[in-house]
């Protein structure tokens, strides 16, 4: 998946977390679920991210590779009990993010090592996309506009001032 339709879901996908509980659509949360949405492609060095690492982006390729054990269940586990730690609004966000990412990417032909390094076949969703096809489009045009129908119809802009 690009990393604008990571975005696109990510923040749909939190949006839904927001209606559906307790948790506040504020600009820390949103902003947390986008660095999230993005951090688990810290492990390719052409990704978004990777290009902004400083060189971090090729170490990581090279001890784990594109969809190691960033794309893990272990990974993303570590990510919520930093939540924990340190329980606020942005991790909340970073935490959603993150695992919204693995989910869009289970959903991808290439699938994901959800249970790395233990595993590391990668699983996938009997249902798929093929990341840059015409169906990643309809995703992220699908995500854009429930972002914008749960923004308006929840009054979710209201919680981002």
């Amino acid at each position: 998946m690009r990393y604008h339709t990571h975005i696109a879901t990510s923040i749909a996908a939190g949006a839904s977390v927001a209606v559906g509980t307790d948790v506040s659509f504020t600009f820390p949360y949103v902003a947390g679920i986008v660095i999230g949405s993005l951090l688990p492609d810290i492990d390719e060095p052409n990704s978004y991210i990777g290009r902004r690492t400083f060189g971090l982006s090729k170490v990581i390729k090279s001890i784990f590779g594109h969809r190691g054990i960033t794309h893990s269940l272990l990974a993303c586990g570590l990510i919520f009990y930093l939540y924990q730690l340190y329980s606020n609004e942005f991790m909340l966000g970073i935490a959603c993010g993150y695992a919204f990412h693995i989910a869009g990417d289970f959903f991808s032909k290439r699938g994901v090592p959800l249970f790395s390094p233990i595993i590391k076949r990668k699983i996938k969703s009997p249902l798929t996309y093929e990341t840059g096809s015409p169906s990643e489009t309809i995703i992220f045009y699908l995500a854009m506009v429930s972002c914008v129908y749960m923004l308006y119809k929840y009054q979710l802009y209201l919680q981002l001032i």
